[in-house]
């Protein structure tokens, strides 16, 4: 019976530990500092690039519900409100000017996104 319990117990503790999949985010293209370097016609056309981006990680195995609140929060952005949620985000730490655009963008979305929840 104890050791039915042990395999038990080390069995659950593998499978939660096998759900728990590590990521790795690639380091991307731009940095904070080559954001602020874009005219505004570029930075509205990386927000609005990056937020397709993100929208297609199904493609790729993402779970579709983990993208529900990406979807509904910018389904009504424009890529002028896009590009500006990133550019604060940037502005209020400049210590993120030397961080990857992609993650910059991701958190910046996400916190934005947080903040008008009701």
């Amino acid at each position: 019976m104890k050791r039915l319990i042990l395999a038990l117990t080390i069995f659950m503790c593998i499978d939660g530990y096998a759900s728990q999949q590590r990521v790795t985010i690639s380091r991307g293209f731009f940095s904070g500092k080559d954001y602020f370097d874009m005219s505004d016609t570029e930075k509205r056309a990386y927000a609005t690039g990056a937020v397709n981006g993100m929208l297609v990680a199904p493609f790729f195995g993402a779970p579709e519900e983990r993208l529900s609140w990406l979807k509904a929060c910018t389904a009504k952005m424009s890529d002028e409100q896009t590009a500006s949620i990133v550019s604060s985000y940037i502005a209020n730490d400049s210590s993120q000017l030397n961080m990857s655009l992609n993650v910059l963008t991701f958190n910046a979305l996400k916190d934005a996104c947080d903040k008008m929840k009701p």
